[in-house]
């Protein structure tokens, strides 16, 4: 168990670091070419296309941060009614594991996805598009990761009679 939480305290850091270093990466990137097309009054050709494909890097990789925290938008309506905290828990755990399912049934298919690209590429960044198109199996590996650290800590807490964070 304390290498689980190792490796998990790790892979956080790693996440958020990257999550970062992709952000600064866009506003450098977003800035420069502002800069480029009003002041010199030609604009950098390869920066918008850039800038999407690092922030669905960044999209991917946040996501698995943000099930860290239970911060993704879900209809929680129904948990914030009931008063049994055992129904509240088993409506939790099932909400998270359909979600984790559904990942997992995404995944071949992302990782054939990637394969297929693999001889396509951008026209102006010039990457292939199988580089983009790997930031699902990784974002949906991370996001499996993240489940399985998270939901155990958060069903605990709704267990003992709290409420997820």
């Amino acid at each position: 168990m304390a290498l689980w939480k190792k490796f998990d305290k790790i892979l956080t850091n790693v996440q958020t670091y990257v999550c970062a270093v992709l952000f600064m990466v866009i506003i450098v990137i977003g800035a420069i070419n502002v800069f480029c097309r009003y002041v010199l009054n030609d604009s950098i050709t390869w920066a918008e296309e850039a800038m999407r494909f690092i922030c669905i890097w960044l999209v991917f990789i946040g996501s698995s941060l943000t099930i860290r925290i239970d911060g993704h938008i879900s209809i929680d309506i129904l948990q914030s009614i009931l008063k049994n905290t055992k129904v509240k828990f088993v409506l939790y755990v099932i909400t998270r594991i359909v979600a984790a399912s559904f990942l997992v049934v995404l995944l071949p298919a992302s990782i054939q996805l990637v394969q297929n690209m693999s001889n396509s590429y951008s026209s102006a960044v010039g990457i292939s598009y199988s580089v983009v198109y790997l930031s699902f199996p990784i974002g949906a590996v991370s996001m499996l990761l993240s489940f399985l650290s998270a939901v155990p800590k958060h069903a605990k807490e709704i267990k003992d009679g709290g409420e997820a964070k």
